[in-house]
């Protein structure tokens, strides 16, 4: 059975991650949504030459675009089984991400964590 991804919504109704992906040019658009329907297909885990996910810290993963330098933070959902929660989408322009970066998806995880 396949993953679902679903997007964090935070309490004020804001879809930040949806908003990322809709500033972008519509090729990188494409690229991103067609990987996270891979990435719901293979369980949330993925590593091919387009894609690839890796733990971050905590609860936080990034699923990695190797032709973009687009990343999305991701979580598995606190309590709905075979459920991608996307917390955060970032440009990464050096080696790593950056604390704040993470920080602002571990908030994001905590708050959906909260309101369950």
């Amino acid at each position: 059975m396949c993953y679902i991804a679903e997007l964090y919504i935070s309490e004020s109704g804001n879809n930040p991650v949806e908003d990322f992906i809709m500033v972008q040019d519509i090729e990188t658009q494409d690229w991103i949504l067609s990987g996270i329907r891979q990435f719901e297909q293979h369980k949330g885990r993925i590593n091919n030459q387009n894609l690839e996910t890796k733990h971050i810290r905590n609860k936080v993963f990034e699923l990695k675009f190797k032709k973009l330098s687009i990343r999305i933070l991701f979580a598995y959902h606190p309590v709905k089984r075979k459920v991608i929660l996307l917390l955060s989408g970032v440009i990464k322009k050096r080696a790593d991400l950056k604390n704040a970066d993470i920080k602002t998806a571990e908030d994001r995880y905590d708050e959906v964590k909260n309101r369950a």
